[in-house]
């Protein structure tokens, strides 16, 4: 049952409260007769909402709504004050000390029941929304743990050397790595969904499972990219999905020190060789655009001690406080040959996060790969 808490020094004006809000709503009243009482009762009965009037001998009322908001478990309980001060200065002072409206003495009944009614609707909806936030939060916790599985638990594969980092920007996010080792050749895959949040997760895992299917087909790295466009475009023209995917495919040859790279609408991939830094910029337009296109892999050298570095442009995209952009002219300070995989993205990331302060503005994947 819904209770009321009445606090008042005039034993008179209390009845008349209670008398009206027991007839009003039928509610259960509790009556404290000071400030120190009506805090008291306060934090022992947990009412609905609190009627207080605001001048009491002992504890006056505005320093007994701030000891009642101070209490977590009453930081949001309505308190409606009643007073025949006209200082309205006083008033503003107890608003600001949490009171949530005030009601002059004498009142009217109507009106008193009307603003009982509305904060206690109020408080109601506010209770409902913060389960929904909190089921939520929740929610979002659980997708991310779930998403975080759906990425290799490592990279680690016979003759490579690896390491890579994943940050969402939200607890969900669209960028994504996968690699995996058909004996013949590794394959590492680095993705970007456009947008970020919920909506680029569930594409993210969509992805995820058509690859898993096509990787087993056994199809060049063209043939992939270009099935998987096919299956996307599918899903994602013709309807309100203003979505698309930008990856970069790379297969390492086991046998020949041959690295193959097909990019669509991605950020450059690096190749960190003894000679230098080779470039691979994207060959054609991202994944869900247009359903016919022809990718063409291009093939480079990939020696014993060469890195390979991919990333999404959430790296590049960091921006610091002032909105300067992290820029790929810092990334590509950072990539030496002979800098082992966790060293190089150590270096990096010890770099990008104090330019941002820690702050992302999308989602962020890194992976390097050195062949033994």
């Amino acid at each position: 049952m819904t209770r009321v808490l009445i606090a008042d020094d005039n034993a008179i004006f209390r009845e008349v409260l209670r008398r009206h809000v027991t007839s009003l709503f039928g509610f259960a009243v509790i009556e404290a007769q000071n400030g120190l009482e009506a805090v008291a009762m306060a934090e022992s009965a947990r009412p609905d909402l609190i009627l207080l009037d605001l001048v009491m001998p002992g504890l006056d009322g505005i320093e007994a709504i701030r000891r009642i908001r101070a209490m977590p478990a009453l930081a949001d309980v309505p308190i409606i004050f009643l007073s025949a001060e006209t200082d309205r200065c006083v008033w503003a002072e107890a608003l600001s000390a949490g009171a949530n409206d005030f009601m002059p003495k004498p009142y009217h009944r109507q009106e008193l029941g009307a603003r009982i009614s509305l904060h206690l609707k109020l408080a109601s909806l506010g209770r409902e929304l913060r389960q929904q936030n909190d089921l939520l939060t929740r929610e979002r916790y659980l997708a991310g743990c779930v998403q975080r599985q759906l990425l290799p638990r490592d990279l680690e594969f016979p003759g490579i050397e690896s390491a890579a980092v994943y940050q969402a920007q939200e607890q969900v996010g669209g960028d994504f790595y996968e690699a995996w080792d058909d004996g013949a050749a590794v394959h590492v895959l680095m993705a970007d969904i456009s947008g970020h949040g919920a909506s680029a997760a569930m594409l993210m895992a969509v992805c995820k499972g058509l690859l898993v299917s096509l990787r087993q087909t056994g199809l060049t790295p063209e043939d992939m990219v270009a099935a998987l466009n096919t299956m996307l475009c599918d899903l994602l023209l013709g309807g309100d999905l203003d979505m698309f995917v930008t990856l970069v495919l790379c297969r390492i040859d086991r046998k020949l020190p041959l690295l193959s790279v097909v990019s669509a609408g991605h950020v450059p991939a690096y190749v960190l060789g003894r000679e230098g830094l080779i470039e691979l910029p994207s060959q054609g337009p991202a994944l869900g655009i247009l359903p016919q296109f022809d990718w063409t892999a291009r093939t480079v050298p990939f020696l014993p001690g060469d890195t390979l570095f991919l990333y999404t442009d959430g790296l590049t995209e960091l921006r610091s406080p002032d909105g300067e952009f992290f820029g790929e002219d810092r990334v590509l300070e950072h990539l030496r040959h002979g800098v082992a995989p966790k060293d190089l993205i150590g270096e990096i990331i010890e770099t990008a996060l104090p330019f941002c302060k820690g702050t992302l503005h999308d989602d962020l994947a890194m992976a390097a790969l050195r062949r033994l």
